[in-house]
């Protein structure tokens, strides 16, 4: 018995040193990048609120091959045809934290090579400011190995080194443009990352970045020294960037000096030397600059002609324009391309839609602020010019408190309750097309306050003047073509959760016959509610459920128009109303019944379907399920089910609807999506 009894206990004994030596390899790893999650939760960022640092930035600019399309690329214009192919830019800059993602740049110098100090691929920058440990690195996109929530996209491998660091190497589980593969020093007791080298590519950028991370307490969740080595391919294009950026750099120069361009001065603040192929940019650059000064009058004016033409007048029709005014940059305006092919968009409805768009805003101060916005467009299969500008005024942020002024000019809304009065008329028979349709012109005013955050309210009115396309034919019946309308408007919103949940709204609108020439007469009640959920890993569920109808109405002239079921006519591309929308939707449904029930449903994640597939999965950044639902009169149900994803280059919808029971077609949406982050 004692001999048995022996033998089970030096089985348990083996077995258990077997499991402990597995145990041993595994646990370790896990643990490692246990530590590397946690690691920002033991670090105290209070102390970074008003707080201050100075930064140093240069990069250089080496365009390889190019050719004209180069010029349509936002901000390359000035390198697509001068002379020169190499260019350098140096900056320093004081940074202001309000907390570890919010901060305020002041630039004290700044120094290029490149024409008349224009900004080329401004979007590299923010890849000089990761957040690593963020959920995204670079702002909403690139998945971070080192944060919890994006374990599933990774594979790691923790080699232990003797120093009491590890070298922990990570690959992304597919290959897809928001996924990054490289490898990090980590701190063994910590799990502070030392230092990180990583690669990847998205919005055609293809780069390699290697940080340096900060030393102590909140510092650590920041670098202290970025290089960046990036290229951009584009139709034969070919430029490359480097770029390099201390941060943490002491106080050298007084904050009273702002945007200076003295050479003299950033030589003081530089934290290291010029390499040689720097030095020949700057010396090339001087070597031009005096030839310049040397030339007579006459080329001069010549020089200075052509330079109105081609660089101001050419920049402005291909790239966006963008300026701030005021003396503290308090204001600011951006006006889309003039010219641009790539702000042209195609719906299975509205065929192919040029877009153009204007946005401005001042600050008076924190509190107020003025924002303005023109956004146009041109649809050639309808043959429709649309344009909305809505003009608000802040005067009270912190309660949410504007007021808005809207003006709609170009929608299109049917009616048959007028046109039936001329149907059968018989001195109209020559002059039957379009007896429905109407031009509307609208303006909306309100005044917008939030009593908390849960409870706001608006007020107002809204005014319609709303003209027959076919005037003739209601001439010849004996019919006004112009039909007006004045209503008060109130608007209840309700957030149970606050800002970060559902929102609930009710609106009233009633006209009012003020005066002679307003012959339109109804009341009209709306309730809608709206949710988006981010659920983490760039995924976002979007719910919304509303209903609308009339309880009075003129018998003899009225349009049924809802606030929250309308068709948009200007659609801006993936971000802008893709959601809740219903695509295959004839137009002239808006305006067919007394009331609609509706209820849209959208999913959208990244690595979905599509972005599983090989050779092309790697492009997708993000995707999209739709499913949408809606009752009208004599339409009943009716539904709509969609799947859509965007690329670098494009973003694509596919939709399929169901009338009564009945398949009723298939369409597609496509939009632009290139440099939209540029």
């Amino acid at each position: 018995m004692n001999i048995l009894c022996k033998r089970i206990f030096r089985i348990t004994l083996i077995a258990l040193i077997w499991t402990t030596g597995v145990a041993a390899k595994v646990r370790p790893d896990t643990l490692m990048i246990r530590r590397i999650y946690n690691y920002p939760l033991t670090v105290d960022t209070t102390g970074l609120h008003n707080s201050y640092t100075y930064s140093y930035r240069r990069h250089t600019i080496n365009v390889e091959k190019r050719n004209f399309t180069l010029l349509a690329v936002p901000s390359m214009y000035f390198i697509a045809h001068g002379n020169n192919r190499k260019y350098i830019s140096e900056a320093y800059d004081k940074i202001t934290f309000s907390d570890l993602r919010q901060f305020n740049t002041q630039r004290i110098i700044a120094l290029t090579t490149i024409p008349h100090h224009h900004k080329t691929m401004p979007t590299l920058l923010k890849y000089l400011t990761p957040q690593i440990y963020n959920e995204t690195i670079i702002e909403n996109h690139l998945l971070s190995p080192f944060n919890r929530q994006n374990h599933v996209f990774y594979r790691y491998k923790v080699t232990f080194l003797l120093n009491g660091t590890a070298r922990v190497s990570f690959n992304p589980r597919q290959d897809n443009t928001q996924l990054i593969c490289g490898t990090a020093l980590v701190d063994y007791a910590t799990g502070r990352v030392i230092e990180m080298t990583f690669s990847g590519e998205y919005d055609m950028i293809n780069f390699t970045l290697h940080l340096i991370m900060g030393k102590k307490e909140q510092k650590s969740l920041l670098p202290e020294k970025c290089e960046l080595d990036c290229k951009f391919k584009f139709i034969g294009n070919l430029t490359r960037a480097k770029y390099l950026a201390y941060y943490g750099l002491p106080k050298i120069l007084p904050d009273s000096i702002v945007d200076s361009d003295d050479i003299a001065l950033i030589k003081q603040v530089r934290p290291d030397t010029l390499s040689s192929e720097e030095q020949a940019i700057y010396d090339r650059d001087n070597e031009i600059a005096a030839r310049k000064s040397t030339e007579t009058v006459k080329k001069k004016k010549k020089s200075k002609l052509k330079t109105i033409l081609w660089d101001i007048i050419g920049d402005h029709l291909v790239n966006r324009i963008k300026s701030s005014f005021g003396d503290k940059n308090q204001g600011y305006i951006r006006i889309n391309p003039i010219a641009n092919p790539l702000y042209m968009g195609y719906s299975h409805r509205r065929g192919f839609t040029y877009k153009f768009n204007i946005r401005g805003s001042y600050n008076f101060s924190d509190n107020s602020e003025l924002w303005a916005r023109v956004k146009a467009g041109y649809s050639f299969k309808q043959h429709q010019f649309y344009m909305r500008v809505p003009i608000i005024y802040y005067y009270n942020k912190h309660h949410n408190g504007f007021l808005q002024i809207e003006f709609n000019n170009g929608d299109r809304i049917t009616n048959t309750s007028v046109s039936d009065h001329i149907e059968d008329n018989d001195t109209t028979k020559d002059y039957k097309p379009h007896l429905n349709t109407f031009k509307d012109m609208s303006l909306r005013v309100v005044n917008n306050y939030d009593i908390s955050d849960k409870f706001g309210f608006q007020v107002g009115f809204i005014l319609h003047r709303r003209t027959a396309l076919n005037k003739v034919a209601f001439e010849r019946a004996g019919l006004t073509y112009n039909y007006r309308s004045f209503a008060p408007v109130i608007e209840l919103e309700y957030r149970p959760l606050g800002w970060k949940g559902p929102i609930l709204t009710m609106d009233y609108e009633r006209s009012i016959r003020g005066g002679r020439r307003d012959n339109t007469a109804y009341e009209r009640w709306e309730i809608d509610g709206q949710y988006i959920r981010n659920m983490g890993r760039l995924q976002r569920l979007s719910l919304r459920l509303g209903t609308g109808f009339y309880t009075w109405k003129d018998h003899n002239s009225y349009f049924l128009d809802f606030a929250n079921f309308r068709e948009n006519n200007i659609p801006g591309g993936w971000n802008d109303e893709w959601s809740g929308e219903f695509e295959l939707l004839n137009s002239k449904w808006y305006n067919e019944s007394e009331y609609y029930v509706r209820a849209n449903v959208t999913y959208e994640s990244p690595l979905l379907i599509t972005s599983r597939l090989p050779w092309v999965g790697r492009f997708i950044e993000t995707e999209r399920i739709y499913a949408s639902a809606l009752s009208v009169k004599r339409l009943h149900p009716y539904f709509e089910l969609g799947y859509g994803f965007t690329t670098r280059l494009f973003s694509v919808g596919l939709f399929a609807a169901n009338k009564n029971g009945k398949f009723s077609g298939f369409g597609c949406k496509f939009g632009l999506e290139l440099f939209r982050h540029w």
